[in-house]
């Protein structure tokens, strides 16, 4: 006898199942999902300044895709693992095999590998699934505000975020460094004198802006199968049966 629909069924089985991964931990972050946890997409990109008003160097967006595998510690112009946004840049980044979804308690949802040092502040947002432009903005160590360094960040304190909720884009934005004339201090810093020349920014070197080599959706579930391969699962399962009571006539 030859189990036509349990086989079709069983191949049906395994590509859901092709969806859950083993837990890995990431620099002594647990990841209960495993590498589906990981960014996929640049969905866009705006580089920021560097030294000089230039565009800010290590700009290779995609750096910051896939499981965390660079740290923020390079050398001296290499740009290793990771994208500087630069000063004021933005970049966000999208979930395609997962979503990113709230937890219903205050450990962290999502985490973010960013390197540099403290003057490099930032906002993280994230978009909600399904093509919406809403965006909700997380709650950072001062405000809405991150410091440099990696983060995590529970999504279920941001305002307007909700159970049931699922987002698959993240935003970050850097904030830029800049002087201001009335207090002869740098704005986003910690308490950095402006210099001589009030109208530049103090030397970046490559990592102008904050730093990303990595995003992970710490709470996440796998993004559902699109119709299309849904109904082909459906007809291989339903063509099995066929073939089956063929068979058994």
């Amino acid at each position: 006898m030859t189990h036509a629909f349990p086989a079709a069924l069983l191949g049906a089985a395994c590509l859901l199942a092709a969806q859950s991964a083993t837990a890995s931990t990431v620099y002594g972050i647990d990841f209960p999902a495993g590498d589906i946890s990981f960014a996929d997409r640049v969905v866009s990109f705006t580089p920021g300044f560097g030294f000089g008003g230039g565009v800010a160097p290590c700009t290779d967006a995609s750096k910051a895709l896939g499981v965390a595998s660079a740290g923020p510690d390079s050398y001296l112009g290499e740009c290793n693992g990771y994208v500087s946004l630069g000063e004021g840049g933005s970049l966000v980044l999208g979930f395609d095999d997962n979503l990113l979804v709230p937890s219903g308690d205050a450990a962290p949802d999502l985490q973010v590998f960013a390197g540099g040092d403290h003057d490099e502040h930032f906002l993280v947002l994230i978009g909600m699934a399904g093509g919406t432009e809403d965006w909700f903005a997380l709650t950072g160590t001062e405000g809405s505000i991150f410091l440099g360094g990696s983060t995590g960040i529970d999504i279920d304190a941001a305002a307007g975020v909700m159970p049931g909720m699922a987002f698959s884009r993240v935003m970050i934005v850097d904030l830029p460094r800049y002087c201001n004339p009335e207090t002869g201090l740098m704005e986003w810093s910690v308490g950095e004198a402006c210099g001589v020349d009030i109208a530049h920014l103090p030397y970046d070197g490559p990592w102008a802006g904050v730093d990303i080599y990595g995003l992970g959706a710490i709470s996440t579930v796998p993004a559902p199968i699109p119709l299309p391969a849904a109904g082909l699962m459906l007809a291989t399962a339903l063509g099995g049966l066929v073939a089956l009571r063929r068979r058994r006539g």
